[in-house]
């Protein structure tokens, strides 16, 4: 039987890759409902401050998908990000799902979006990750067009299937794909773990669901198979203030929508920021940029610098 010496993967240290999905939901929910994005609002950027200093204090770089609306607004925060030695890539321009759109307007979007974020910080941009994780079986086309942006990876399957998003059966494992094209990117899937009898991405709310037993024995697991476990988190679930938005809708079908947001958002939110401190410390992260490159040429990775 083969031992770990004979697995130079089993020797190496594993890298799991963090991530952040960096959009202000005031201004997502402000564009839904009053059709356009407003400035991005003080309580995202103390959060946003939180997320640094958390991240500083781990010792952690980590992937910031940034949307195009915060992009447009505050060039000069992404620009500080970035400064911080944190990857920055695409979170999409107007934050609509992929199966809203057509070919052509996604390829518009990720286009300005990509340039956008390029504009900002003065270098290229290789990673992706569609608003609500929308690349699913039906919109798996949306790959190629990622790909012709000159996206080198993309990170928004969560390998499951959920009422809104999910690919079901697809594996868990950062891989390289070929394209119908010819061409080839990496896909860097979602973590899952099951929590409350069905399984979840690693992550965002969820974390609210999921002891840190249960974290540890599935960040354990994939790092005994050699592989990274994908988290990803939002900046409001590590503000000190409750998230509320009724302010922003008119009607009264929308403000109870956004009711029922804010409530669902704040249930439990507190627990979050202490859960992922804990993570930070007890398992070794870094930036999918890494991981999708250490896809492509396993054996090149190295330590992080």
């Amino acid at each position: 039987m083969a031992g770990a010496a004979d697995n130079p993967a089993a020797c190496a240290p594993v890298e799991h890759g963090y991530s952040i999905d960096v959009e202000d939901y005031r201004q997502i929910l402000s564009a839904r409902y009053r059709g356009e994005a407003g400035p991005v609002t003080a309580t995202f950027e103390r959060n946003m401050e939180t997320v640094t200093e958390m991240l500083a204090a781990a010792g952690t770089k980590a992937t910031f998908f940034v949307s195009g609306m915060v992009a447009a607004a505050r060039p000069d925060l992404v620009r500080r990000w970035a400064d911080l030695g944190h990857e920055i890539a695409s979170h999409g321009l107007t934050h609509e799902p992929i199966w809203t759109m057509t070919p052509e307007r996604l390829r518009e979007e990720l286009a300005r979006a990509k340039q956008t974020l390029e504009d900002a910080v003065g270098r290229a941009v290789a990673g992706y990750r569609a608003p609500v994780f929308s690349v699913r079986w039906d919109t798996l086309w949306a790959l190629e067009a990622i790909r012709e942006a000159g996206f080198a990876y993309d990170s928004s399957i969560v390998p499951v299937r959920m009422r809104w998003y999910g690919v079901a059966g697809f594996s868990d494992r950062p891989q390289v794909w070929t394209l119908r094209s010819g061409d080839r990117i990496v896909e860097v899937p979602l973590t899952t773990v099951r929590a409350m009898g069905m399984r979840v991405p690693l992550g965002g709310g969820y974390l609210r669901l999921v002891s840190r037993r249960r974290i540890e024995r599935l960040v354990g697991e994939a790092e005994a198979a050699g592989h990274a476990a994908i988290v990803y988190a939002h900046p409001d679930e590590f503000g000190a203030e409750p998230f509320q938005a009724v302010d922003l809708a008119r009607g009264w079908r929308d403000k109870a929508a956004a009711a029922a947001v804010a409530l669902k958002s704040n249930l439990g939110r507190r627990r979050i920021p202490a859960t992922v401190r804990w993570m930070l410390g007890a398992f070794r992260f870094s930036t999918l940029g890494r991981i999708a490159e250490g896809a492509l040429n396993p054996k090149a990775q190295g330590p992080p610098p």
